[in-house]
């Protein structure tokens, strides 16, 4: 670690916010190269603050920091990508808090976390897009997928984690638990596996396997969209032994979504 004082610079995504006395505000940040950050702005809630408009959760922003003895302090801040499409569309808004939840859970503090801030900035420029040019649950679903691989917990989709065979069309279960598939043979209930569709499982497989700009504008079938959320919720639930908080916001705006007529 620096002298306390010292000064460094980096790119940061500001994942959420929180005041602190009358006028500072404590910030999450992910970093490229530094992790996930607790940081003071000081004074960014008073009015004439120069920094506040460029310090709201999912910015992208550069900052100069000072190392402090709790928690680093920005010394100045410039914005980047304020990504203020996400503010334009609701779904496109609660996705976009339910991906940052996820970067803010499965990276630790002051850890390695290149690969998911990588992710991050991906699916969330995605979101920022219109509306008719993306596939938000399409984006939400990959980079659950990706950021499970990137911390180590990539989902077995090929072959069965149980007996190691390489997995045929029909009669396939899936463990959230155990984190894949199994075949008919291998699959029982003590790794609380359910049955999973081949559609859904080549939806998972692609996504895996894929750029995010190679499937930004997949729409899939809402039967098939809806197991794969399913399946892919209960492995984030599995891993971070917990419920998200964005979780209730993103599935009441999906479902408001699906009974909007389409014009």
């Amino acid at each position: 670690m620096s002298p306390r004082g010292r000064l460094y610079k980096t790119e940061a995504i500001v994942l959420r916010t929180m005041d602190l006395g009358e006028a500072d505000r404590v910030l999450t940040i992910l970093t490229p190269r530094s992790g996930k950050l607790k940081v003071v702005g000081k004074g960014v809630r008073r009015t004439r603050s120069r920094m506040a408009g460029g310090l709201e959760p999912l910015s992208d922003v550069h900052l100069v920091l000072a190392v402090g003895r709790t928690f680093d302090v920005i010394t100045s801040a410039s914005l980047e990508d304020p990504h203020l499409g996400l503010r334009e569309d609701l779904h496109s808004t609660a996705a976009a808090w339910y991906v940052a939840e996820l970067a803010d859970r499965f990276c630790e503090e002051r850890a390695d976390a290149h690969a998911a801030f990588v992710l991050l900035a991906q699916a969330l420029a995605a979101l920022d897009a219109p509306s008719e040019l993306v596939s938000r649950d399409v984006v939400a679903r990959w980079f659950e997928l990706h950021l499970l691989e990137a911390m180590g917990f990539r989902p077995e989709l090929t072959r069965c984690i149980e007996c190691d065979v390489a997995i045929e069309p029909g009669g396939n279960a899936y463990s959230a638990v155990a984190g894949g598939v199994l075949c008919g043979v291998g699959a029982h209930a003590a790794l609380g596996a359910r049955p999973i569709s081949d559609d859904a499982l080549k939806v998972m497989r692609h996504l895996q396997r894929s750029e995010l700009r190679d499937v930004i504008r997949l729409r899939l079938p809402t039967p098939v969209g809806r197991e794969t959320e399913r399946l892919l919720h209960a492995t984030v639930s599995a891993v971070l032994e917990r419920e998200l908080r964005t979780r209730d916001f993103l599935e009441e705006v999906e479902a408001r979504a699906r009974t909007v007529p389409v014009p």
